[in-house]
């Protein structure tokens, strides 16, 4: 109620007394002016029963009367005691006044009847004005205290229920946590502390109950730094409005990540602090499992690179021989080698060439996160696909179904790895000797700005239970030995790296399809193609090469016979030659060499006889060390890469011969391709 209740039901059989309760209760009484600024709402009852329905009416509706003035004498069986008792059955907290002009009750009745009862006055008729103006005020005053302390107490006992169900709730989620809390009120009294932190600390609960002081005491046994600790302590109960967050190591290994900071009101009065631990071990362990693996790819990338440098050497004058064979063998007054000799010998070269890439791929492993740039995808999953055609072969038939796509910006080493991987592991999900009953399908195309590479495979699949595991680390359904479990998982993070996403979807017995979702990049606008003009033939050069690989020198200067070709096996020949004063045209030079490489001879040339240094061309098997990769990201020398064809050392010759009659330096520097 927003008004105060001054309604008053009058219940008397004699219409006069009502008009003079009324004009007394207006304010018009004769002989006396009562100035009243309390206006009552007056209604009249004739009967018991009648006051009854009036008082049950108003109930409900809502507008309940405060106060009933009842005539002890009322006609019927139902007299002003009776009609109490059935008011206070429908009303409990109605004030009643008793009006008489006899002495019909005794107090001592009523009370026997009533009990000892705040709510019930007695008026003897006739009435005296200002005690019934008094009665009045101060009983409808009284229901209205009481009715405000009703209100009151009921939402004081909601406020209890509802603040209870916060304590309930916050209790359930302070022990569901895996997380260790303890909060430490004033005067570092321990307020609450989950069961979570007791697990952590191993600490009996009594202990709590000792305070903060004993807590501490006994977990400083526990802490690698027990002097770091209290000063932390110190520091944060000097300062009760900071927060901060840190790191324990405890002795026997586990680490915990701690938090802490005030526990204030609205109004900003700090009620204690909160202490937030978390065992980080296992995230910390992982973090050092994925180092010890980056470093193990790493060392297995530089074994890869020297591998692949020791392999192009003799793979170089292997295939020098067989393409001067085949070359012999077309020349005209030669003598024609057996047909089927001719066929090997072909055949031996497309082998050679296979071994090539199979080296240049591995090769790949070897370099670290390069600089993003405009990537063909075909290319890069064409590489991964070769690199796993030893799982490939006897499980499944390779499907490629490659739409025309855009070029992405990434890293070829690193998107190498993740369809690597990808690859790998449709392949695994198949049993070896099915092959023409399995396949793997792989799947390019473009969604609007996003390339799509979708890898398929016929395999047993992935049960549901697993989906939402599969790129966490260390996961695996592989047999035991079979998998790290950290393959998609670094995988998830390459893809995450290059602003795009990769999914699973899979059912047990129908497969495993993997999506790559990448976003493109921006093609650079095409360099301006310069007028080609034929080269000159016929024009002698004079060529060193040196090269720590007696059978490379021989290679190519049986290669160059128009040419004067001069092989040195160390460079410290090469360099007593130019010391003397020889000159030559070009200088073949390998990268990597025992005694001196490659890179000093630039050094050295470039400090002595820098117009020699300019005419080095490098050869290089594979770059493998750190500085071989600098240096040859920073020459401007043309280089061409172990194994090579002939061809492509007569069209450098050639190029440099041409730049030599025009008398330029720059013979445009670059990689040669095969042709």
């Amino acid at each position: 109620m927003t008004e105060p209740n001054r309604r008053i039901l009058i219940v008397d059989d004699h219409r006069s007394i009502y008009d003079a309760l009324h004009d007394i209760l207006q304010g018009r009484p004769t002989g006396e002016v009562i100035d009243l600024d309390t206006a009552f709402d007056l209604s009249s009852a004739c009967d018991g029963d009648h006051a009854v329905e009036r008082v049950r009416a108003a109930l409900t509706t809502g507008r309940p009367f405060a106060l009933a003035v009842i005539d002890v004498r009322l006609p019927a069986a139902c007299d002003g005691l009776d009609t109490i008792a059935r008011l206070w059955a429908v009303d409990p907290e109605l004030q009643v006044v008793i009006c008489t002009a006899y002495s019909d009750a005794t107090w001592r009745a009523i009370v026997q009847r009533f009990g000892a009862c705040d709510r019930l006055l007695i008026v003897k008729k006739p009435f005296e004005v200002v005690e019934v103006c008094q009665l009045a005020l101060a009983l409808t005053q009284k229901w209205q205290l009481a009715y405000e302390a009703r209100t009151r107490m009921a939402e004081l006992v909601q406020s209890r229920a509802d603040l209870a169900a916060s304590l309930a709730l916050a209790r359930a989620v302070q022990e569901a946590t895996a997380d260790g809390l303890l909060v430490v009120g004033d005067r570092r009294k321990v307020s609450t502390v989950n069961r979570r932190f007791l697990e952590m600390w191993a600490m009996p609960p009594q202990l709590v109950a000792a305070g903060d002081e004993a807590m501490v005491a006994y977990v400083l046994d526990q802490i690698a730094d027990p002097r770091a600790l209290i000063e932390r302590l110190a520091y944060f109960y000097d300062r009760p409005h900071e927060s901060g967050n840190d790191e324990l190591n405890l002795k026997d290994g586990r680490v915990f990540e701690r938090w802490t900071g005030p526990l204030g009101a609205d109004t900003g009065e700090i009620h204690g602090r909160l202490w937030w631990f978390r065992d980080i071990t296992e995230r910390r362990k992982l973090e050092l499992d994925r180092a010890v693996v980056t470093e193990r790819m790493a060392s297995m990338g530089r074994l890869a690179a020297g591998v692949g440098h020791e392999i192009n050497n003799p793979l170089t004058y292997a295939l020098g021989n067989v393409d001067g064979l085949i070359e012999a063998s077309t020349m005209a007054g030669g003598p024609p080698p057996a047909t089927d000799v001719l066929e090997r010998l072909h055949e031996t070269r497309d082998g050679l060439w296979r071994i090539r890439v199979i080296v240049r791929d591995l090769q790949t492993l070897s370099r670290a996160d390069e600089a993003h740039g405009e990537l063909d995808l075909k290319q890069v999953i064409e590489q991964a696909i070769q690199i796993a055609g030893a799982e490939l072969r006897h499980r499944a038939q390779l499907v490629r179904s490659y739409a025309r796509v855009g070029t992405v910006l990434g890293s070829r080493t690193r998107l190498g790895q993740v369809f690597l991987n990808l690859i790998v592991n449709a392949a695994h999900a198949i049993p070896e000797g099915r092959t023409e009953h399995n396949r793997i399908e792989i799947a390019i195309r473009d969604e609007g700005a996003e390339a799509v590479v979708e890898v398929t495979d016929t395999g047993a699949g992935i049960a549901a239970e697993h989906l939402d595991r599969i790129f966490d680390p260390f996961f695996t359904t592989k047999p035991i030995g079979s998998g790290t479990g950290l393959g998609l998982s670094i995988s998830r993070e390459i893809i995450g790296r290059h602003g795009g996403s990769i999914t699973v979807a899979s059912a047990v017995g129908f497969g495993t399809t993997m999506t790559v979702r990448l976003p493109h990049g921006q093609k650079p606008a095409p360099a301006p193609v310069p007028a080609t003009q034929p080269l000159p033939t016929g024009q002698r050069a004079r060529i060193l090469v040196i090269d720590d690989e007696p059978l490379i020198t021989k290679i190519i200067k049986r290669g160059l016979p128009h040419h004067d070709v001069t092989v040195a096996g160390q460079a410290r020949d090469a360099l007593l030659r130019i010391e003397q004063g020889e000159r030559f045209d070009v200088i073949l030079c390998d990268l990597m060499m025992p005694d001196i490489s490659g890179i000093e001879v630039h050094e050295y040339l470039t400090q002595s006889h820098p117009s020699a240094a300019r005419k080095m061309v490098f050869m290089t098997g594979g770059a493998f060390t750190a500085r071989a990769k600098r240096f040859l990201s920073e020459v401007t020398n043309d280089r061409i890469e172990k194994p090579f064809l002939m061809a492509q050392i007569t069209e450098l010759i050639d190029r440099h011969v041409e730049a030599r009659r025009r008398g330029t330096t720059s013979v445009g520097y670059g990689t040669a391709s095969p042709p």
